[in-house]
């Protein structure tokens, strides 16, 4: 029998350390090392991704901006197993496929819970992600290639409309952009209490990680990469809730890693 070969991750590199910094490919790259599953990555530049989801044969995934412009609209994170054949985009749909494929890992998404897990994802894009991707626009823009950051800007100044020095600009907007989040981080925390009847409960569902959690540590580490562990931006999501992130985070920090193994397509 043939050795199996190393799953393959398509990821978009930063010029932070471990090049990894885009949220939704740490969901799919974080669903990988804690299911121990080997793999190695491809890194594709922003401007490229399009161009390399169809060279490989990859579906355009569906988004509310794809719905909108009613073209196809490709992004990444992708997983190729060349032991199987698949070709899968979206870090949900990754995740759905890895514990399928590889029963005997952790399973990410409990049996009867897929509905709940999708929610959780939505819920927490909209109550962290969006407000902290506002705040942190420049900083990720100036943490990438010439050419991306040419092209993140570009196409981010064209959504919203405005310079990305405008989107979350010192005092009252970012102020509030902060409250969203810390308010957003606040109520998730509740949530996850409710398995201890308001005691303390680390994971979204009890004494077990799930993809609801991926999801907000992938958030967490992306905004540790770009602003600094030093920064104030980090103190204070980390002091958040008594701590209670700073805690999530240390949990997943044997799952926290790049590997080593990667390459340009």
């Amino acid at each position: 029998m043939s050795q199996p070969q190393p799953l393959v991750l398509y990821d978009i590199p930063y010029t932070v350390s471990g090049k990894a910094c885009s949220p939704n490919p740490w969901k799919a790259r974080l669903a990988l090392t804690m299911k121990g599953i080997p793999h190695k990555t491809i890194w594709v530049e922003y401007p490229d991704i399009a161009t390399v989801c169809k060279e490989i044969g990859v579906k355009s995934t569906t988004t509310p901006a794809a719905i909108a412009s009613g073209a196809p609209q490709y992004t990444l994170p992708v997983l190729q197993d060349h032991n199987t054949g698949a070709l899968i985009s979206d870090s949900f749909n990754i995740a759905l496929y890895l514990d399928k494929t590889y029963p005997h890992t952790i399973r990410l998404i409990p049996e009867g819970t897929d509905a709940f897990q999708a929610m959780c994802v939505d819920v927490f894009v909209e109550k962290m992600l969006l407000p902290l991707a506002l705040i942190y626009a420049v900083e990720a823009s100036e943490s990438l290639s010439p050419r991306s950051t040419e092209y993140f800007r570009r196409t981010r100044e064209a959504a919203f409309g405005k310079r990305l020095e405008e989107l979350s600009p010192e005092g009252p907007v970012r102020d509030a952009h902060w409250k969203q989040c810390l308010d957003g981080l606040t109520v998730v925390q509740g949530w996850t209490n409710e398995n201890r009847n308001g005691g303390e409960s680390l994971y979204i569902m009890g004494d077990t990680p799930s993809f609801a959690d991926v999801v907000i540590v992938s958030i967490l580490i992306c905004i540790k990469a770009l602003a600094g562990a030093e920064s104030d931006g980090w103190r204070v999501l980390m002091e958040a809730n008594r701590g209670h992130w700073a805690r999530l985070v240390a949990a997943f920090d044997q799952w926290i890693w790049v590997d080593e193994e990667s390459t340009k397509p």
